[in-house]
């Protein structure tokens, strides 16, 4: 019995052994020289928001955003909702302001596709802006709000999915990532309430580019 109580002791104290060496290899990896946490600017599209059901008119009347500010506000909520869900790590997501991001790059970008189905092109944006705005952001790569999609069915149940699309680019235009991800409410909400309701969804986005980084 004491015997196999030290083996016991034996294989806890290594197993937390390998476990502290593991951890203090990163966080050398962390401190050293060439580290870089990799940031990522997150923009989202003009009059990206779409629908098979709702017009702007009717999502600001039950929302109270202002019929104008629609996609704004929308954007918004998703991009520091990605960004809150991330506490630390190697990625960094930043919420693009008003100004960060220039004429010459977001009204060049084309969106492909339909309804939860899109991705974003940038073919058309050139490249030294581009470089130019990630690099004035202290960026690596660029994440596209492609679109919100406000899906509305009325059978089996009464639902309104909220489908956002997006596509992450690295300095080149290179196209790294693209995929969706949605949330459920039983209406229109206010942006309070959207900003709740969105907080797990947004943290699948952030989620899945990571583990794309990652695995680069």
């Amino acid at each position: 019995m004491e015997r196999l109580f030290k083996i016991r002791i034996f294989t806890v104290m290594f197993f937390l052994a390998v476990a502290s060496i593991a951890a203090n290899a990163k966080e050398s990896k962390k401190e050293g020289d060439n580290y870089h946490a990799k940031q990522i600017l997150i923009v989202g599209l003009h009059d990206n928001v779409k629908s098979n059901y709702f017009y702007n008119g009717m999502i600001a009347e039950e929302t109270g955003m202002k019929a104008d500010s629609i996609d704004q506000t929308y954007n918004t909520i998703i991009a520091e909702n990605i960004a809150a869900s991330v506490k630390n790590g190697d990625c960094k997501f930043i919420p693009a302001n008003a100004t960060q991001v220039t004429g010459q790059v977001l009204n060049e970008i084309k969106v492909n596709g339909e309804n939860e189905d899109c991705y974003s092109d940038l073919s058309a944006v050139p490249t030294e802006e581009l470089q130019k705005v990630l690099d004035n952001a202290d960026a690596d790569y660029l994440l596209v709000l492609n679109q919100h999609y406000l899906k509305w069915q009325d059978q089996p149940l009464r639902t309104l999915f909220h489908i956002v699309s997006y596509t992450l680019f690295d300095k080149d235009k290179n196209e790294v990532y693209r995929g969706n991800n949605f949330f459920t409410c039983m209406n229109l909400e206010n942006p309070d309430k959207l900003r709740k309701s969105s907080r797990k969804s947004s943290s699948k986005i952030a989620s899945s580019i990571i583990k794309t980084l990652d695995e680069d």
